[in-house]
């Protein structure tokens, strides 16, 4: 580079291109996360004309994605009055539950939903490396 008004090597690195070799990386990764696009339209696709072919798969994902609700709503709801006749034990209150009732042992429920209808659990596309 021959301009006569840089001086300083900062002042070159400002006006120089970016190094071909990250400007490839940046190609091959772009590259990259096109076909990834790609694969997930063309798995769209796939996905609308199967339910389109078979809509009773349909309705069954849809019944196994309601009894999955009910049932998370219902262990979120009893695991609630457990903790609620704890803290009315722990305040000296009387409690609804006898002392051996297996009601008690609701306050240890799992009520988190380790999966999603929608499929994006946790997903990252960085994964996909």
């Amino acid at each position: 580079m021959n301009f006569h008004d840089i001086h300083t090597l900062q002042q070159a690195l400002d006006v120089a291109p970016p190094p071909r070799l990250r400007m490839a990386q940046d190609r091959a990764y772009h590259a990259e996360r096109q076909n990834h696009l790609l694969v997930a339209h063309e798995d769209e696709r796939i996905m609308a004309e199967w339910r389109q072919q078979h809509p009773e798969d349909v309705t069954y994902e849809q019944a196994y994605w309601a009894r999955r609700r009910a049932e998370r709503l219902d262990r979120s709801w009893r695991k609630a009055l457990a903790l609620s006749q704890c803290e009315v034990v722990e305040n000296g209150g009387e409690t609804i539950f006898a002392s051996d009732d297996d009601r008690w042992e609701d306050m240890w429920l799992d009520t988190s939903d380790q999966t999603s209808e929608d499929g994006d659990d946790d997903d990252n596309d960085d994964d996909w490396e």
